[in-house]
C-alpha cells in the first residue's frame, strides 16, 4: 500500500524502502516462486531507494507518509522532527508524547506520533493517532494516506475505501489517496473499479514508477499478466534512474516467474547502486533461471559487501548446501544466527544446520 513517507521512514524530502519492504507490502510481489533453497522474500529495504528516495518493491510502497503536515505547530514538534531526520526514533517518538500531552489537541503531534509508532512496528498507537489527528484535522491528507494504508494491511477493505473516497473529496489531485482506494478495491475483489482508480493515480502522476509497479501487482493477482508486465515496462521506462523502483519491477518480475526479466531489471537497478540487498534479490533471480553457480556468486558478493547482512549469509548458505557443500553452508547459517538469532530464517536456519550435520555424520 501506499504511505506518503516514499518508502522509507524518514521526515522530508529522502525517502526509505523498508519496507523492504514494499512494500513488500500489502501486496507483495506475487506469488513466490521455488527454487531449490531460495532465499525468503523480503522487501527492499533502505538501502535499495534512490538518492531521491523511492519506494519498495512490491504492490506500494507501504511506508508511513511522514509528511508535510501542516506547518509544525511547536517546539516539540519540531524537535522530533529533527530526530527523525537524523535517524532517532526513540528521541522522535519521545519530543511527540511530550507535544501531545502538552496539547492533545495538535494534530500534527498526533500524525507525527502515529508515524514513528509505525515505523516501530506498534500499529495500533499508530492506527489511534492517525484517527485523532484526522478527528481533529480532517483534511490532513498525509494521516488519510498511511491510516488508509493500515486499515488495508489489516484487512479492512471496506473501511479503507470508505475513507480514502471521504479523503478524496477533500484532496482530489491526491494520487496517493488514490492508489490507498485502488488497494481498498482490489482487496474487496472488485477488480475493474481498482483498475479505474489506479488509471486515475497514474494520470495525476503520470511519471511516478511505483504507482505502475502496484497498478501491475494488482493485475497479476487477478490474472492479468499481460496488462501486468505492460505496466511493469512503463514503470521501467519511468524509473530508468531509480534503483529502489527498479528493484521493485524486478520483484514483480520474479512473482510472475519471469526470471530473465528479473535478472535484467537488476542488471540496471544494479548498475545505479551495487547493494548487497539488490545482489540477492538477483541471485534468487538466478535460482529461478537454475543458474547455481552465478547465484552463488550474487550471495557471495553480497557477503563480501555487508558482513552483517544476514539475509545475505542465510542465501549463501542455501545456495552452498544446493551445491553440496555443506560444510560452508552450515558456516553461512551460524553466522546468520549470531547476526538476528531472533530473525524470520531463524528457525529454518536451525533445521537446515542439524540436517546438515546429520547428512555430513555429524562433522562439520
Amino acid at each position: 500500500m501506499k504511505r506518503i513517507h516514499h518508502e522509507l521512514r524518514t521526515i522530508g524530502s529522502t525517502a526509505t524502502f523498508g519496507l523492504v519492504g514494499v512494500l513488500l507490502s500489502v501486496a507483495a510481489c506475487g506469488g513466490e516462486s521455488k527454487p531449490p533453497e531460495t532465499p525468503a522474500q523480503q522487501r527492499a529495504s533502505a538501502a535499495a531507494t534512490s538518492e531521491t528516495g523511492a519506494p519498495e518493491p512490491g504492490a506500494g510502497s507501504g511506508k508511513p507518509n511522514d509528511g508535510p503536515v501542516a506547518a509544525s505547530s511547536s517546539d516539540d514538534v519540531k524537535k522530533g522532527i529533527a530526530a527523525l531526520k537524523a535517524g532517532d526514533v526513540n528521541g522522535a517518538k519521545a519530543a511527540f508524547e511530550v507535544a501531545v500531552q502538552k496539547n492533545p489537541k495538535q494534530a500534527d503531534a498526533h500524525h507525527y506520533l502515529g508515524l514513528v509508532n509505525d515505523q516501530i512496528g506498534d500499529r495500533t498507537e499508530a492506527e489511534k493517532h492517525y484517527r485523532k489527528a484526522l478527528e481533529l484535522s480532517p483534511d490532513l491528507e498525509e494521516s488519510a494516506v498511511n491510516l488508509g494504508a493500515l486499515l488495508v494491511e489489516n484487512g479492512k477493505f471496506d473501511e479503507a475505501a470508505s475513507l480514502m473516497k471521504k479523503a478524496i473529496a477533500k484532496n482530489p489531485k491526491s494520487a496517493a489517496l488514490q492508489v490507498n482506494l485502488g488497494m481498498a478495491l482490489s482487496g474487496k475483489g472488485d477488480v475493474d473499479a481498482a483498475s479505474k482508480t489506479f488509471e486515475e493515480a497514474i494520470k495525476l502522476e503520470p511519471n511516478n514508477g511505483i504507482h505502475l509497479v502496484t497498478y501491475a501487482s494488482h493485475l497479476a493477482r487477478n490474472n492479468k499478466k499481460d496488462e501486468a508486465i505492460t505496466k511493469l515496462k512503463q514503470a521501467e521506462k519511468t524509473a530508468a534512474n531509480d534503483a529502489g523502483v527498479l528493484a521493485s519491477v524486478a520483484l514483480e518480475y520474479k512473482g510472475l516467474k519471469d526470471f530473465k526479466s528479473c535478472v535484467a531489471v537488476l542488471d540496471k537497478a544494479v548498475s545505479q547502486k551495487d547493494l548487497a540487498e539488490l545482489r540477492i534479490y538477483r541471485g534468487t533471480c538466478k535460482l529461478g533461471l537454475k543458474d547455481l553457480p552465478g547465484a552463488t556468486t550474487e550471495f557471495k558478493d553480497a557477503v563480501a559487501k555487508e558482513p552483517n547482512n544476514a539475509l545475505a549469509h542465510y542465501s549463501l548458505g542455501n545456495a552452498l548446501a544446493d551445491g553440496g557443500k555443506l560444510t560452508d553452508a552450515i558456516s553461512e547459517w551460524e553466522t546468520y544466527l549470531k547476526l538476528a538469532p531472533e530473525g524470520p530464517q531463524a528457525k529454518a536456519a536451525e533445521k537446515k544446520i542439524a540436517i546438515a550435520k546429520a547428512k555430513a555424520g555429524g562433522k562439520k
